[in-house]
């Protein structure tokens, strides 16, 4: 009844019907179909979205996503943590790699085709997808612009252009290049020092050439570089060097961003490690090729990459606060040896290639393919406290796959179609490790083996019934599993543990509907899922989180919806819902560390978002006014295994409160020209949240900011 009256709106708008959005259509294990026709629930953005809302980087691209959370990493802010229905990390793509890093890069946003968050899949990646499809180059000049000023100092350009190198009988070339640039001057303010911390500087550049082989046979390079010195330094909504003083962003650290040289360093630690001022820095280059062969009925497909990512960090996770009874320190008391160091060089690396064959046999569509892929994880890192050295060490881990998959795709008639796949995978995983204390005793070795091996079967079944042209049923069943392989960020061997294979099943049912000739779009799903040793969202970020936890089991269950509208000619709103029950289960709340959350983390129970457009023209201008408007909601959710210092309105166990934020702009559109003019904000009431932990200490949202953006496409 709550939907009568928007349904009697719709129904009598004397307005044109308006065109519905393009959908994108999805290779790979989604058979080539159109987003709404996949049986499964999906969330996708084309380049008309990213151009409306400027989002600087991934995160905020996707911060509609039902029951996604995706945040800088506590205390790395050039990282990624992603967590959606409690699965933490993902597989991230740039192009049609994965990103080797554990946590991956969180780059600036290039100019993307499609945007598509996927759920898990047992032919897909355990907890599921996110992938950054960049623009390919067309036949045709052409090319974008875009460049943006703001609070802090901000500056941001974009650019793309595609370059036609010509064709022929036997085909043509085309060439696509693009780049971004980010830079502002830090938001979180350091009251021992007097700098400004959190800084975000990324940059990227990336390349495609398409070759047109013949009249079957193409080719595609691409090469993909991103840099990021992002931070997420913890913060305080008051000042430790004076509590009294709150409503800002402040750090107490005593390390310095910019030391003077042959300034005091964290401790007597590797000489290599030993002159890394605070912060961070991570740099990914990404090296992608496919010639593929489309026939009529047969699609053969070479596929074959290269990745790389590197990063050097500087953190200092703790005060004085937190090291009470150490040394006589009370009080924030910054040193300039660091309350907390973690200090590391860092390299992940991994190379592969496939083979790939699909066929069309009318109602039945065959695909599969065999490859290999290769992986290496090096960790030149050291711990300090208080300027003493817990630990300093060198852990390798490698891996090695052999990997092979099958799937069909039966279409008997009247609207039904039945997918079944299945994929097997052989896996290798070895660790190294060197301490590199002199003289220590004990030295860092791991508890048990060096080695680990297993086969993992990972099936996938679907269902879909395509009821009207404007209906589709569908549901969807996979299991999934991965091998996490060792905690590299061990200080002790008892710490070094090999962490059991992640496996569960994830179950999925829903409705998409496209009505009223596109004016409402709907994609609503309700899941079920069981998960055993669940990977936790802080592998690879905190160094005290896996220090205690055993084994987890986690079961959810859930909600997820998301629906576009136009209920009048000028008026646009999009909406999304994501509601969740995950929880520990079995034997697991007994054997949890005291202080720890009763709740896996960052899996709030309920995530929405409610955006609201007015396009109206200005007469005899060629030109529109475009207010918008958005609000995003978080419920609480855990972001740390204990009590955390500083929580913002936090409540017991580690766990953050929940609030709004809220985002708007005022956009000029010159429809002719391809000129966008926008003043915008984000976070505009300036709401204060715990966004994450690490070490014990949060770390908190960005304040309120604006920008002034120009962007034009030709």
């Amino acid at each position: 009844m709550r939907l009568l009256p928007f349904m009697l709106l719709l129904a009598a708008s004397p307005v044109a019907a308006a065109d519905p959005s393009p959908q994108p259509r999805l290779d790979g294990r989604w058979h080539g179909l159109a987003a709404q026709d996949v049986a499964a629930g999906l969330w996708w953005a084309g380049p008309a979205q990213r151009d409306a809302s400027g989002p600087d980087t991934l995160a905020e691209a996707l911060s509609g996503v039902p029951g996604l959370i995706f945040t800088p990493a506590p205390g790395n802010g050039s990282a990624a943590l992603i967590v959606r229905h409690g699965r933490s990390q993902p597989e991230l793509r740039i192009g049609t790699l994965g990103q080797p890093g554990l946590p991956p890069l969180l780059a600036g946003l290039f100019d993307t085709d499609l945007l598509l968050a996927a759920p898990p899949g047992g032919l897909g990646s355990a907890a599921g997808e996110i992938s950054l499809s960049l623009r390919r180059p067309g036949d045709r000049l052409a090319g974008l612009g875009e460049f943006a000023a703001g609070a802090f100092g901000s500056r941001r350009v974009l650019a793309r252009i595609d370059v036609p190198l010509g064709r022929s009988t036997g085909g043509g070339a085309r060439l696509g290049l693009g780049g971004h640039f980010q830079h502002d001057l830090g938001w979180l303010r350091n009251t021992t020092t007097g700098e400004r911390l959190n800084r975000g500087q990324r940059a990227g550049l990336s390349g495609t050439l398409d070759l047109d082989l013949g009249p079957t046979l193409s080719l595609a390079l691409t090469s993909v570089h991103a840099r990021s010195q992002a931070g997420n330094l913890p913060a305080f909504a008051c000042n430790p060097n004076a509590p009294s003083m709150c409503g800002g962003r402040f750090a107490s650290t005593g390390q310095l961003a910019r030391p003077p040289l042959l300034a005091p360093s964290w401790g007597p630690i590797s000489a290599d490690l030993a002159g890394q001022p605070l912060g961070q820095r991570a740099d990914l280059a990404l090296y992608d090729l496919r010639l593929v062969h489309q026939g009529q009925r047969l699609r053969l497909e070479l596929a074959a990459g290269l990745s790389r990512q590197t990063g050097r960090l500087g953190l200092d996770l703790a005060d004085g606060r937190r090291l009470e009874g150490l040394v006589g320190l009370v009080g924030p008391a910054g040193l300039a040896s660091g309350g907390y160091g973690l200090i590391a060089r860092t390299t992940d690396s991994q190379h592969g290639a496939d083979l790939l064959a699909a066929v069309d046999l009318g109602v039945l569509t065959l695909r599969g393919g065999a490859g290999f892929s290769e992986a290496r994880r090096r960790r030149d890192q050291a711990d300090t406290q208080a300027g003493a050295v817990l630990a300093d060490r060198r852990l390798v881990q490698s891996m090695a796959s052999r990997h092979g998959f099958a799937q069909a795709r039966l279409e008997p008639g009247h609207g039904l179609a039945l997918e079944a796949g299945v994929r097997a995978a052989r896996q290798t995983l070895g660790l190294d490790v060197t301490d590199r204390r002199a003289g220590c005793a004990p030295c860092l070795a791991p508890p048990g083996p060096a080695r680990q091996e297993q086969t993992l079967l990972t099936p996938e079944f679907a269902l879909s019934w395509r009821a009207s042209p404007q209906w589709l049923l569908f549901a969807r069943s996979a299991r999934s599993a991965r091998l996490p392989g060792w905690n590299l960020l061990a200080r002790t061997s008892a710490e070094l543990q090999l962490l059991p294979a992640e496996t569960g099943w994830h179950h999925q049912a829903g409705v998409k509907a496209d009505l009223w000739s596109g004016r409402l779009r709907l994609d609503a799903s309700g899941f079920a899922a069981r998960t055993r040793a669940l990977v936790s969202p802080l592998l690879g970020i905190d160094p005290l989180a896996l220090a205690a936890i055993p084994r987890l089991d986690m079961q959810n269950h859930g909600l997820d919806v998301t629906v576009q509208a136009r209920p009048l000619e000028q008026l646009e709103l999009a909406a999304a819902l994501g509601w969740q029950q995950a929880r520990w289960t079995g034997a697991v709340l007994a054997n949890l560390p005291p202080g720890a959350p009763a709740r896996p983390l960052y899996a709030p129970d309920t995530t929405a978002s409610l955006s609201a457009v007015w396009r109206q023209p200005l007469v005899g201008t060629g030109s529109v006014l475009v207010p918008r408007v958005g609000l995003r909601w978080r419920s609480a959710m855990a972001v740390a295994a204990g009590p955390v210092l500083g929580l913002v309105n936090g409540l017991a166990n580690g766990i953050a409160s929940g609030g709004w934020q809220a985002a708007a702009a005022l956009q000029l559109e010159i429809p002719d020209g391809g000129w966008l003019i926008s003043l915008e904000c984000e976070n505009c009431l300036d709401q204060t949240l715990t966004d994450g932990a690490v070490a014990g200490l949060p770390t908190l949202n960005p304040p309120r900011w604006w920008q002034l953006r120009f962007n034009r496409r030709f």
